[in-house]
């Protein structure tokens, strides 16, 4: 269901890309943009501006899937290209909870941002590392885009949420927050054991 919802959403998009094509923008320009705007919307949530930040990350989120087609549709797909894209995705992921532990940095949700924040890294590193070992599936629930809609969807629903719940503003996003903390770092822990069943026939070079 998720792979035809994703083939479905890029077949979409690339038909709507060939003017952006035609420009002959480069998809490593597009890459750092997103970046950009990334850590803008890491500045919205460092001082408390939650629904401005959540549509930067929003904007951010789909400029990462265009930077891809761009690639395609322009046969500039490369490893470097990819190995960029991936490196770029993890400094926007610290851009943005830096900008979180700033604004939580007084309460205990500050805890909690750097659990999610954990579990996010380790999420892609368990990835990685599996794969650099051998031939490994891509398990979990959490993986970026369902990271990136939770707190999307957190930061979107947290003003309409606010007004029945005065008295903490940041409920809806806390909320949001404190799942991402849960089910990536669940995410992180079924990687794991299942990168040691699919490792279990390959030799084993220790770090």
């Amino acid at each position: 269901m998720r792979e035809q919802l994703i083939k479905r959403y890029y077949a979409l998009l690339e038909k709507g890309l060939h003017p952006l094509v035609k420009s002959g923008v480069s998809p490593n320009a597009i890459s750092f943009l997103a970046l950009v705007v990334s850590l803008s919307a890491g500045v919205c949530y460092g001082y408390g501006r939650i629904f401005p930040g959540g549509l930067l990350l929003l904007l951010a989120g789909f400029m990462d899937t265009v930077d891809g087609s761009v690639a395609r549709l322009t046969g500039r797909s490369d490893r470097f290209g990819a190995l960029l894209d991936s490196t770029l995705d993890r400094y926007a992921e610290f851009f943005v909870f830096f900008g979180l532990l700033f604004h939580f940095r007084h309460g205990w949700m500050s805890v909690v941002v750097i659990f999610a924040l954990m579990g996010s890294v380790m999420v892609s590193y368990i990835k990685a590392r599996a794969q650099s070992l051998g031939t490994v599936r891509t398990v979990g629930l959490m993986q970026r885009p369902e990271r990136l809609a939770l707190l999307i969807a957190g930061s979107l629903i947290n003003g309409p949420v606010e007004t029945f719940i005065p008295c903490y503003p940041d409920a809806a996003f806390s909320a949001s927050l404190i799942l991402l903390a849960l089910l990536s770092n669940w995410t992180a822990v079924h990687r794991l054991i299942e990168g040691r069943k699919d490792l279990a026939y390959f030799p084993v070079d220790k770090e």
